[in-house]
């Protein structure tokens, strides 16, 4: 095992049950590693820890690798080298589920949708006397629950870049959700992997369609560039969404009232499946979403009643577009998942209240020019900077401000803590106005990570209810 994260730690438990002889690598400590250390040394794994833990691999058969750990890291480049395999978690489950896989991949939206699919598939599958099971980075290791599932279960995985970079597997039902960029700097000191260049992040990402059966099933967002130019490596049924409305697929339009509705049109004829009224998510983004998986779930089995309920009942994960109250007139959302400029760019088109904005934090290795553009064109009033992106960002806004003469909104250093970033974004709130974590930036300089930074903005928030 290199690295002892969720999906190795799960995979250890399953290999020692079926008699392997394992030993973990990584570079902490067993302090560190705590108690999955001590559980694992219980069960008589042997570990090789600290800064030279990958130094020599070539006495193993079998690499087990973390997502977090780089395919070109040289001591892995030596060991193939060398004759050893080296394979991931997540390959070995999908060549031994027994079960439909549906797989989801995007740059960003894949949570959300994932979850809603898996929402979808409960009910219909309960109806059936199966059931569904959700993991991949969502948070749920696949062998956690690979020793419960049966024929007629179903599996759906959200799955990131790095998962799916060495994949060869057949996934009966791939989802896309949209591919930007990410990912192209080593961002996270705990899981350094990162892609040498964005052709190398879109070959990864197509990996989910490329090895499947021609039985299989494609989705693809035709609103989204990359994804169009993927469809002519489908090599089964393909299936699209989008604002427009497809060959067969599923779209979303505007209403002479304002709302939003949804349609599909699989069976021959358009036919609504929502509208916008029964959707408790906010942004044209989650009616995307919802389209993409109202069609994965329906051609994995779910009926329409299961779909349209699922949809109706569901509030969106946390940190993503997350509401968390209204104080004074004021609404407070926790995007703090968008750590690229597009979610954030997203997340301001979902609003038409004036914003104050928080943004910046670690470098990923993007351009700002996009995201200074949309700031510009929004509602935002004004810009909260932190973290090492701050003054980046500060003067990208600047900068495109200045070549297209508007004006730019107010930008102000928001501090080093989370009580001085939401003190300063509620000194300029006034009622009606919508304070946004959506930082653009990964989190790594001021925090443990994303979820740690919107946790602590929402601590600070309901806060200030006290003060």
């Amino acid at each position: 095992m290199l690295g002892l994260g969720i999906e190795n730690l799960a995979l250890a438990d399953y290999l020692i049950g079926q008699g392997e002889k394992v030993t973990v690598c990584d570079n902490r400590s067993a302090e560190e590693l705590g108690e999955r250390y001590q559980r694992l040394a219980a069960r008589g794994v042997d570990f090789r820890l600290g800064a030279r833990s990958l130094e020599q691999l070539d006495d193993f058969a079998m690499l087990y690798r973390s997502p977090g750990l780089p395919l070109f890291h040289p001591a892995l480049i030596k060991a193939r080298a060398n004759g050893v395999k080296v394979t991931s978690a997540m390959r070995l489950f999908l060549q031994l589920c027994p079960c439909p896989v549906i797989g989801v991949t995007g740059t960003k939206g894949k949570g959300t949708t994932a979850t809603l699919i898996h929402r979808m598939l409960e009910r219909s599958q309960r109806q059936k006397g199966a059931r569904v099971y959700l993991g991949g980075i969502i948070g749920i290791a696949p062998f956690s629950f690979f020793t419960l599932l049966q024929p007629d279960d179903l599996v759906v995985l959200e799955l990131s870049s790095f998962q799916l970079e060495d994949l060869e597997e057949n996934v009966d039902i791939a989802v896309f959700t949209n591919i930007t960029e990410d990912h192209l700097a080593p961002a996270d000191p705990v899981n350094p992997n990162y892609h040498q260049s964005r052709e190398a992040y879109v070959q990864a990402k197509t990996n989910l369609l490329r090895y499947q059966s021609p039985s299989g099933v494609t989705i693809l967002n035709q609103d989204d560039r990359t994804c169009r130019e993927l469809a002519s490596l489908v090599h089964g049924r393909l299936l699209l969404y989008g604002s427009v409305p497809p060959p067969a697929g599923a779209w979303y339009e505007q209403l002479p009232s304002g709302e939003y509705a949804v349609y599909w049109n699989l069976t021959g004829a358009p036919e609504l499946l929502i509208t916008s009224k029964e959707i408790k998510l906010r942004g044209e983004h989650n009616l995307l979403n919802i389209a993409a998986a109202a069609l994965a779930s329906y051609t994995a089995g779910a009926d329409r009643e299961s779909i349209t309920q699922a949809i109706s009942e569901y509030k969106g994960l946390e940190h993503r577009l997350e509401y968390v109250t209204t104080i004074n007139g004021v609404h407070f959302f926790d995007d703090s998942f968008a750590t690229s400029p597009e979610p954030t760019i997203v997340a301001l088109r979902a609003f038409t209240e004036p914003v104050i904005l928080i943004a910046g934090g670690a470098d990923k290795g993007t351009d700002y020019s996009g995201l200074a553009e949309e700031i510009l064109k929004s509602t935002v009033k004004v810009v909260i900077l932190i973290g090492r992106m701050g003054p980046v960002i500060r003067e990208a806004i600047k900068q495109r401000a200045e070549k297209t003469k508007r004006r730019p909104p107010l930008l102000v250093n928001g501090g080093s803590d989370m009580k001085s970033i939401v003190a300063q974004a509620n000194q300029y709130a006034t009622p009606g106005d919508v304070v946004l974590l959506s930082t653009a930036c990964a989190s790594f300089d001021l925090f443990k990570n994303y979820k740690e930074r919107g946790d602590l903005f929402k601590e600070q928030v309901l806060a200030l209810n006290q003060g």
